[in-house]
């Protein structure tokens, strides 16, 4: 169970080139963690937060089947796990995340 999380880890930091951007789109509450371990945008009809949640959603599925083919297991296991880790740190962090019933809390 370490190595899935030492994996989700580094896909934390591989983000990092984009984090002012990503930083400030959550902290304007622009954009927010989804359960599905992907990004969300908050706003509707915000062009910039779309394009920035799009890229860096690609970015995210590439490494999340790097590590389910890691694993021997479904990209879907990763996406969950991926998804409960990153809507909690998003909750300690005071920034939108979706919770269980699809709403958006912060």
């Amino acid at each position: 169970m370490l190595r899935p999380f030492l994996l989700l880890l580094s896909l934390c930091l591989s983000v990092s080139a984009l984090a002012l951007d990503l930083d400030q789109a959550k902290a304007d509450g622009l954009v927010g963690e989804q359960r599905d371990g992907y990004l969300g945008v908050v706003t509707s009809g915000h062009s910039e937060a779309a394009q920035l949640v799009q890229r860096i959603n690609h970015k995210r599925k590439q490494k999340y089947l790097e590590i389910a083919d890691q694993q021997n297991t479904a990209l879907a296991n990763i996406e969950r796990i991926a998804g409960e880790k990153l809507t909690a740190r998003a909750a300690q962090e005071n920034t939108p995340y979706q919770t269980p019933d699809g709403q958006w809390a912060q």
